[in-house]
Formats: structure tokens, C-alpha cells, sequence
């Protein structure tokens, strides 16, 4: 009887402890204000302008222990001279702690990130709260302006939006998702540079179709703000900033973004259109996918880099123009020629732009070079991101048509 009264009161005292924590626990989490977003512009007199998108917990939430009850959410701005004395600024001000283990993306403006961001970068990377997985986006509006704008679209969530919005890359390839570690990471690396989400705000003075494009390329050739759509949120991820030694200096549209990623080998799955070649009136859809990883080669010849790319892709025809038979081995040999070439034109363009437009090997081709040095102190000497702009490239693309749903005559 008596180990009976003793095993009650061990169980009485786990209990206790348990409950105690719970307590302790559920009323920290109801002290916290969750960061979502942050944005970061040029403030007066030289000063950060510094934008929290906070999580507003629904009236239900109370002691559940999560931080994104609801689709609503409130923007605090503060003007300071670091990321880091702003949000001590805001906790002086608002009635619970800032916590930003919640944060899903850090925008920067054109306008700041023109002027370098690598020591925000660092500030932010070094926090212990903010997550690696955090997404970089540069946009082309102030970062104030974009978080506000910002609307769910078919998601409750806010946080949960942000999430699937950076990474429509997945299933478009108009983008791909660029991490604060990714970010960081490039930053500190001689052999690539850094790129992050470029993102605007749609609006009709800004809807407009690029210049000198032919009607097969005009979906392909919208960058961030740029695509005639209407909806309800009109925040937009679409396109790539590029960097060069933590500066952003220019920015790629969605054909280039394919590119990219093609080149990277990380293309799941991606749309594009080509010239029909049985009738020149007409364009063929093409769903387009990695094949394998492609093939790359650096060396140096003279002293300036000579690229080879060898790109291996497949595709299906999802359109079919009126009165073109692609039931024929030989006509789907045609369209893969035709592929070919126009991905071919394209890839080229886009190397071109990165080497002799932006100076900035995004691609990572340095790393190609690498085994040839005996030290990483030779390899800072050959000053690769220095180099690139005199690169010289050949691409050859071989694409292959796969799609089940043609029955093919021999």
C-alpha cells in the first residue's frame, strides 16, 4: 500500500512540473508579436527605413501556441541608423516582444539594395531568431509599398501565402526562390555571385509589354510588374535581381529566369513557346523539364574564359495548332530542331547579358576552374568575378520530344 501512495505522488509531481511549464510556456507565446515580413528603403538623412509586417493572432487563439491564427496583419515603420537599433526602436513601442522566427521573406528596394546589402545581409544571417530558409526578394517599388499591398490570394494565411508565392518558380520557372542563406552564401563565395526574387507591385502604369518583342516571346519577356493581369492582390514575383559584389545592378525577365535554372539544373518544370514551323502565323506550347544535368566545361584561353554548355532537355506538346500533324516522327523531329534553336538563341542571350550587361556570374561557372589552382590564395588571385565580363560562350541544346498522348506513325 504504501509504494501505491508513493507511485500517486510521483505521478502527482510530474504533473505538476508538466502543467507548470505549459502555463509558463502558452503565456510567453501570448507576449510575443510574430514578424512576418520585413522590408528595408532608404530613410532621410542617410537613416534605414525599416518596415515589420506582425502577425495578428485571431480572438481563438489564445494559449494555442501558434503565431498565424489569422489572415490579417498590421505594418509598423521605423526610421534608425541599423536593422538591429530599429527593432529595438519598435519593442520600445509596441505592447508585446518582436519574435521573428515566424519572418517568411526580407524585401529590400531597387533603391537601397543599389547601394550594397551585403552588411544587412550579414546583420540579418547573424540573427539567431531568423530562419536560413527565409526568402531575399528585391523590389522594384519601395519595400513599405509592397508589404502593404500585400493581400492573400486563395490562402487564409498571410505567412502561408508569402511561403507559396516565392516558390511558384517550382511549376512556372519564372522565378526560383533565393534563400538569406543561399544569399549569404554567394555573397562569401569567389566563384558566383548572388541573386535574390525580383518583385513588384502590378498596376496599369506599369502593365506594359517590352519593347522590340515578337508576339512568340511576349509572355516569357515580363519581368516583376510588368504582365497585363488583373487581380484582387497585385503584388508580383516574377523575374531575378542580380548582384555583383553585394550590389544589385540589373535585373532578368522570365525567359532568362528558365535559363538560369536550366543552366543550374534545377528546372522542374517550366512553359515556353515557339514558332509553329508548319505554319508561321501560329506558336506550339511546349512543356519543358530537365532532361539531365548538362554538360559544362570552363578553361581559359588567353586568359578569358571559353564556356561550353551542353543543355539536354525534354518536352510535350501541350497546344496544337489547327491543320499541323504531329503524328509523324520526322515533324516531331522538326520541332525539337526548332527547340533547339530557339532555346539555343536564348540561353546564349541571356550568358551574354550576365558576362558583358552585369559582370556578375550568377551561374557559377567559376567553380568549374577551381580544381586548377593548387590553393584557394591562387584562386583569389586569378579575380574570377573580375574576369567574366570577357567570357566567350558556346551552347548547343538538344531537346527531345516526349508526349504519350501522340500516337506516332512510322
Amino acid at each position: 500500500m504504501k509504494k501505491v501512495f508513493v507511485f500517486i505522488g510521483i505521478i502527482f509531481v510530474i504533473l505538476l512540473i508538466i502543467s507548470s511549464k505549459y502555463s509558463t510556456t502558452s503565456q510567453s507565446i501570448e507576449n510575443l508579436a510574430y514578424v512576418i515580413a520585413i522590408g528595408i528603403d532608404n530613410g532621410d538623412n542617410g537613416l534605414l527605413e525599416v518596415t515589420l509586417q506582425l502577425a495578428t493572432p485571431s480572438s481563438n487563439s489564445s494559449g494555442s501556441g501558434s503565431s498565424e491564427q489569422s489572415s490579417e496583419s498590421t505594418t509598423t515603420t521605423v526610421e534608425c541608423s541599423t536593422i538591429t537599433s530599429g527593432l529595438n526602436l519598435v519593442n520600445s513601442y509596441i505592447s508585446k516582444k518582436l519574435n521573428l522566427s515566424h519572418c517568411k521573406i526580407i524585401v529590400f528596394s531597387e533603391k537601397f539594395a543599389a547601394n550594397g546589402i551585403s552588411d544587412e545581409i550579414s546583420t540579418l544571417a547573424n540573427n539567431v531568431e531568423i530562419r536560413p530558409d527565409c526568402s531575399i526578394v528585391i523590389s522594384k517599388c519601395d519595400a513599405k509599398d509592397f508589404i502593404n499591398i500585400n493581400k492573400p490570394v486563395l490562402v487564409t494565411l498571410t505567412a502561408r501565402f508569402y511561403e507559396v508565392v516565392v516558390n511558384s518558380g517550382d511549376y512556372t520557372g519564372f522565378s526560383t526562390n533565393v534563400t538569406l542563406l543561399d544569399f549569404y552564401r554567394n555573397l562569401k563565395d569567389y566563384s558566383s555571385e548572388a541573386i535574390a526574387l525580383l518583385a513588384g507591385i502590378n498596376t496599369p502604369s506599369t502593365q506594359t509589354a517590352p519593347d522590340d518583342v515578337n508576339y512568340v516571346d511576349l509572355d516569357s519577356s515580363y519581368s516583376a510588374g510588368q504582365a497585363l493581369i488583373t487581380n484582387k492582390n497585385n503584388m508580383q514575383i516574377n523575374g531575378l535581381a542580380v548582384f555583383h559584389n553585394g550590389y544589385f545592378i540589373g535585373e532578368l525577365n522570365s525567359i532568362d529566369s528558365i535559363c538560369y535554372l536550366i543552366l543550374k539544373n534545377e528546372l522542374q518544370s517550366a512553359m515556353i513557346s515557339i514558332p509553329d514551323p508548319f505554319n508561321n502565323t501560329e506558336i506550339i506550347n511546349l512543356s519543358l523539364m530537365q532532361l539531365k544535368s548538362p554538360d559544362i566545361s570552363v578553361k581559359l584561353v588567353n586568359g578569358s574564359p571559353y564556356i561550353s554548355c551542353n543543355v539536354y532537355l525534354k518536352a510535350n506538346i501541350v497546344s496544337l495548332s489547327s491543320g499541323s500533324d504531329f503524328s509523324k516522327k520526322e515533324n516531331l523531329n522538326i520541332i525539337s530542331e526548332y527547340a533547339n534553336s530557339y532555346l539555343k538563341a536564348h540561353i546564349t542571350d541571356f550568358l551574354y547579358k550576365t558576362s558583358k550587361d552585369y559582370d556578375s556570374d550568377i551561374v557559377g561557372f567559376g567553380k568549374y576552374l577551381l580544381s586548377n589552382y593548387a590553393t584557394l590564395d591562387d584562386w583569389y588571385n586569378e579575380n574570377w568575378q573580375s574576369n567574366y565580363k570577357n567570357s566567350f560562350f558556346d551552347v548547343n541544346v538538344d531537346t527531345t520530344i516526349m508526349n504519350s498522348s501522340l500516337i506516332l506513325k512510322n
